[in-house]
């Protein structure tokens, strides 16, 4: 049986309604789906208006989700270097007051009884505990910080990460506002479109029972018609002992495979009838003209048997 493939990306959906009104307008006052669409109500003039303003809506989301991104991957460029000298400052400071870890809160960190540090996720959170910790090095002014040698060592510009954390938290906010700005946007169209995209579902399925001896019909409209090929799945045949099971159906090319420990017999046809072929304990046949029907007898007294048959 044949079914319709809906597009579910917005702009081919947008396609296939422009396509729909324009076999309708080529089929006339007689088409087949001018009594439909009166009397489900269905009004194409709406719907090409809506979709009008779907498209520009979409295309302010699609806007506004491009600067979204830009400012994310900014903001995230910027604070890169900020978190990995922050984690290794806050590192170095819990090494060097191993005894008294708990002296890390002196300069804004977090850490458990158990000596675990616990950084946040947000960047504006980021940006603060980084101030905190560059406050609390500055403090010392001319005396030696015990987070100097650290700063040193690594080339760190505490300065440098300061201003690139405002730079980034300003990218945050602009990220924050695009990213909302998108979400409207795409509210926006997708309520806009949503009377539209319903009228395209039941045009299509009515056009599958108008055109019920020939679904192709419903492609003049636009929709993509798919025809449903019935997938052939492997099957296993268990057989008790001494058990016959009859007119099996496989098709030619397919493959018949003994799983069992003891011999199979096959024979040709809806009965066990005729010289029968053996297939042995773990071998394969490949199904040929006149097996296409069989039938199958385990002549075991002792052991189950079982065949696998897989299309081919």
């Amino acid at each position: 049986m044949a079914h319709l493939d809906y597009p579910t990306d917005f702009l081919g959906q947008t396609v296939l309604l422009g396509n729909i009104i324009k076999q309708v307008g080529l089929d006339g006052p007689s088409g087949p789906l001018v009594v439909m669409l009166a009397t489900n109500g269905i009004d194409l003039s709406k719907d090409n208006t809506d979709c009008a303003n779907a498209i520009i809506n979409n295309n302010l989301f699609l806007a506004a989700e491009k600067a979204s991104k830009k400012f994310c991957e900014q903001r995230n460029t910027l604070m890169k270097p900020i978190i990995k000298h922050l984690r290794g400052s806050f590192q170095f400071l819990k090494a060097l007051f191993k005894l008294n870890f708990k002296l890390l809160g002196d300069w804004g960190g977090t850490i458990s009884d158990s000596s675990k540090i616990t950084y946040p996720k947000d960047t504006k959170e980021r940006v603060d505990l980084f101030m905190t910790m560059k406050a609390k090095n500055d403090s010392y002014g001319a005396s030696p910080s015990p987070l100097q040698p650290y700063i040193t060592q690594n080339s760190i510009s505490l300065g440098t990460d300061a201003m690139n954390g405002s730079t980034a938290l300003m990218r945050h906010q602009s990220f924050t506002e695009a990213k909302k700005e998108a979400e409207y946007y795409r509210e926006q169209r997708d309520n806009g479109w949503a009377t539209s995209l319903a009228d395209i579902h039941l045009i299509g399925n009515f056009l599958m029972k108008f055109f019920n001896g020939n679904p192709q019909a419903a492609g003049d409209y636009g929709y993509t018609v798919v025809n449903d090929v019935e997938v052939e799945k492997e099957r296993i045949l268990n057989m008790n002992i001494s058990e016959i099971k009859t007119h099996q159906e496989v098709k030619l090319g397919s493959s018949i495979t003994n799983s069992g420990e003891d011999s199979i017999l096959i024979y040709k046809g809806k009965k066990i009838a005729g010289e029968p072929l053996e297939i042995k304990a773990g071998e394969t046949i490949i199904v040929g003209k006149g097996y296409s029907i069989f039938s199958a007898k385990n002549p075991s007294t002792t052991k189950k048997g079982q065949l696998i048959l897989k299309p081919k």
